[in-house]
């Protein structure tokens, strides 16, 4: 699709309208954001417009044979670098020095794409900052990566950085509706907890995870009057079953988020389904304890990724919950590892 028909990232589309109205382009850009807002899509757009034959208001024509090429996977002078396996391998980085050393072969322009850079391991990254540092006459890098924090800090300040934001809920709910069939109000609902994500909605959809999100808060409101003597079988329980329990606790941080939310914006509503018994008890709760427990909770998935103990986390997290939120047990935090 044209760079004006993808959805949202306004700011990002009118700096790289300038850059193509300048015709003084860097050498190398840098765009950074979560998973699922266009960051490889705007990249593959500006390649195909910086090599269109007949560029049209400062975007590609779709038309040409160059766009053509480009949208068939065959452009000669659009390379494609993503994770082989857990990381970008340095012989792939390597192997683009040798083909650096010739002119673009039919474009004004080759276009090095590397996706997910946040996978260069060291040995990759110092590879690549060795073509960054010089670089090719006629040659563009765009890396995509979730933070700069991820990446090398020479690589970073070699690249023109842009950052793109979270997709507005308009945009999700309009592609779900015409993608997926959804009724407005089931678009409505996943977008919300898409937190700006193209891809964690479509995840949403295809896996129903909103069911799922259901079942964990219905868990989560049945720890408020629930006896200590029950409590930890009934975790044992959940943990055994759990499929994925990092879902299980991203279910529970986005309930926390929409409780924040409930509480600073007065135009939102604090969420009911299945919580609606314990949204009286924590509406009277601090908002800072909420803002507590949310880096609990992102604490404990991080710890998770990190082989922590699957029920040891998940007691940990409802623990914060019955002492934090239902003014039950105590607070019990997972420490900061050093």
């Amino acid at each position: 699709m044209p760079l004006k028909d993808i959805p949202g990232q306004p700011r990002t589309k009118r700096f790289i309208r300038r850059l193509l109205r300048s015709d003084h382009i860097p050498h190398a850009l840098l765009f950074t954001g979560m998973a699922g807002v266009g960051k490889k899509e705007v990249a593959f757009e500006f390649a195909k417009a910086v090599n269109c034959l007949d560029p049209r208001d400062l975007d590609s024509c779709g038309e040409c044979p160059s766009c053509r090429k480009m949208d068939a996977g065959s452009h000669p002078d659009i390379l494609h670098v993503q994770s082989e396996g857990a990381s970008i391998k340095v012989d792939r980085i390597r192997s683009l020095r040798e083909r650096l050393r010739f002119s673009p072969f039919e474009g004004k322009w080759r276009v090095i794409i590397i996706q997910d850079a946040q996978n260069l391991r060291a040995e990759s990254g110092n590879a690549l900052l060795k073509l960054l540092e010089e670089p090719p006459a006629r040659n563009l890098f765009i890396l995509t990566a979730i933070e700069p924090q991820m990446l090398l800090p020479t690589i970073v300040s070699r690249c023109c950085h842009i950052r793109f934001q979270p997709l507005e809920d308009g945009w999700i709910e309009s592609y779900l509706v015409d993608a997926f069939s959804l009724s407005p109000s089931r678009a409505k609902e996943i977008a919300g907890l898409a937190m700006g994500s193209m891809e964690r909605a479509k995840h949403l959809v295809e896996d129903d995870c909103v069911a799922r999100r259901d079942e964990v808060i219905r868990a989560v409101a049945a720890l408020y009057d629930m006896a200590m003597m029950d409590f930890f079988p009934f975790l044992a329980e959940w943990a055994k079953k759990s499929e994925d329990l990092e879902q299980d606790l991203e279910c529970i941080k986005l309930w926390v988020r929409d409780l924040i939310y409930s509480r600073l914006l007065t135009d939102i509503q604090p969420p009911s389904r299945p919580e609606a018994a314990i949204c009286g008890v924590v509406r009277n709760v601090a908002v800072e304890r909420l803002f507590q427990l949310y880096e609990h909770v992102e604490r404990a998935m991080r710890h998770l990724r990190q082989n922590a103990n699957k029920l040891l986390t998940l007691e940990s997290v409802c623990l914060a919950i019955k002492g934090g939120i239902y003014g039950q047990g105590c607070w019990n935090s997972i420490p900061q590892r050093r």
